[in-house]
């Protein structure tokens, strides 16, 4: 009995000397695990919709972004290999400026704004982390738009560009139709005969790394 209660006493006693190494070694896992990457959305980021009609074309800008947004971008997915987002740009459409009082209300009508006032783009994946050790990278991303009230996933190519500074360029742009929020295009446009049911969405932001 004396013999085997020592046996239990020497176990014991080895595993209350190995549990500081044990959370030592944890510890340095931890330490060594890679931070997601944070990126602050810049005032000076730009957005702009770009219309046709069989008459002309029209554009209608944001020419500053003041919602204090941060991008988040995390470690590769081991499952599907793709780089999960997180932000968000929440747009207020009353602020879009189409160069003409009548084409800005009436782009204001046909994009529900009284009723949906946000257009909001939501950051989902990107197909790999972006390289911007030289020169820019494109790559592709998965975003999620909501407008009108309705929501649609669509994939779209980035442009990554790192500045001078160290600040980071992120240029993306993408077409949609008005079919894809439900809405119909408007039969006129501040006076153009027909307007067409495709658009394009081109934003242009300057992000900051915060960490």
């Amino acid at each position: 009995m004396l013999t085997y209660s020592r046996q239990i006493l020497f176990v014991v006693l080895y595993m209350i000397l190995l549990l500081p190494l044990f959370a030592i070694a944890e510890s340095n896992d931890k330490g060594m695990k890679k931070q997601p990457a944070k990126w602050a959305v810049q005032k000076s980021s730009t957005l702009r919709i770009q219309g046709l009609s069989n008459v002309n074309n029209f554009g209608c800008d944001i020419t500053g972004y003041y919602q204090p947004d941060t991008l988040i971008c995390f470690e590769e997915n081991p499952l599907n290999k793709t780089v999960p987002l997180k932000g968000a740009l929440e747009i207020d459409v009353f602020n879009f400026d189409c160069h003409n009082k009548r084409l800005t209300s009436d782009l204001r009508k046909t994009l529900k704004a009284k009723e949906y006032p946000k257009l909001v783009i939501r950051f989902l994946s990107l197909e790999r982390n972006p390289v911007m050790r030289n020169s820019k990278d494109v790559l592709k991303g998965t975003v999620q738009v909501e407008l009108a009230g309705s929501s649609k996933c669509f994939d779209i190519f980035y442009t990554f560009e790192k500045t001078e500074t160290s600040f980071i360029k992120l240029n993306g742009n993408q077409n949609f139709s008005f079919a894809d929020f439900k809405l119909s295009p408007p039969s006129k446009l501040a006076g153009l005969v027909k307007v067409k049911d495709r658009f394009v969405v081109d934003f242009n932001l300057l992000l900051q790394p915060v960490n």
